[in-house]
């Protein structure tokens, strides 16, 4: 089974003969400052030598002050042109999945949910549709969510098999008021990716598996008795925690496989 690694773009580019050579399947992070620089001669070079390799890889595109449901017409546009921009690099290569943030924030959008819902489905709608175009599947991941059912909306209303729910263990441990059975009860069908890193519960901390509270044993198990077969990427932000964090996950997977 395949695990992949969160890798900053400008990480992979600098460290690109390395990174490949120790077999890593990204999940490339292309945060909003990469986009201002990156060059699509340089991202289709890239996924060459990805390809060449055997290697799989994934996008996760930014999110830090964007508003996939803003209500500000020029915050809206802006969010728009950085996340077009996302798409038409995974036009370039074709990367499995995108992982998006929905941004829906109880504390923010509580009381403008209607706004918030009509504004997301006029920015995920045409970006769905060009998804469609270039055959890659969307993920949209939870964060602030206190429960599964803001996305579940939103997929629905969506309906599209290139636009999934990608599961963030630790962000489930931070932040909703649900237990992860029950965000799989309700999402399950839509899931295409999960997320693997932990915390205490205290804030989004991004430590290895096995470091805070998430139960992985149970959640995964509960995966696979369900015959869910998601990418899984290993999204721990410490380089130096991450071949401990991969071990770990690599040792939950060998003893689902063995029973």
């Amino acid at each position: 089974m395949i695990i992949h690694i969160t890798v900053p773009y400008n990480i992979l580019i600098q460290r690109q003969d390395e990174i490949i050579s120790k077999g890593v399947n990204p999940e490339i992070y292309l945060s909003s400052s990469v986009l201002d620089t990156c060059q699509d001669r340089d991202v289709h070079l890239l996924g060459g030598a990805l390809k060449k390799a055997g290697l799989s890889y994934t996008f996760h595109a930014p999110f830090m002050d964007l508003a996939p449901g803003g209500v500000d017409s020029k915050i809206r546009r802006a969010t728009q042109e950085r996340l077009e921009h996302v798409l038409h690099l995974a036009a370039l290569i074709r990367p499995k999945t995108v992982v998006f943030h929905p941004e829906y924030d109880q504390w923010r959008h509580g009381e403008a949910f209607d706004l918030w819902f009509q504004g997301s489905l006029e920015m995920w709608t045409p970006l769905v549709k060009e998804a469609e175009k270039v055959r890659v599947t969307l993920a949209l991941e939870n964060v602030f969510e206190l429960g599964p059912e803001t996305l579940k909306r939103l997929l629905e209303k969506i309906n599209s098999p290139h636009c999934g729910f990608c599961f963030d263990t630790g962000h489930s441990i931070a932040f909703s008021k649900r237990g992860w059975k029950e965000w799989i009860e309700v999402l399950g069908k839509y899931l295409v990716e999960v997320h693997l890193h932990d915390n205490t519960g205290v804030e989004d901390q991004h430590l290895p598996p096995g470091d805070g509270k998430f139960d992985f044993t149970g959640f995964l198990s509960f995966l696979w008795q369900q015959r869910l077969s998601p990418i899984y990427t290993l999204e721990v932000h410490q380089e130096e925690d991450l071949p401990r964090g991969f071990t770990t996950v690599k040792g939950y997977m060998e003893a689902l496989s063995s029973k």
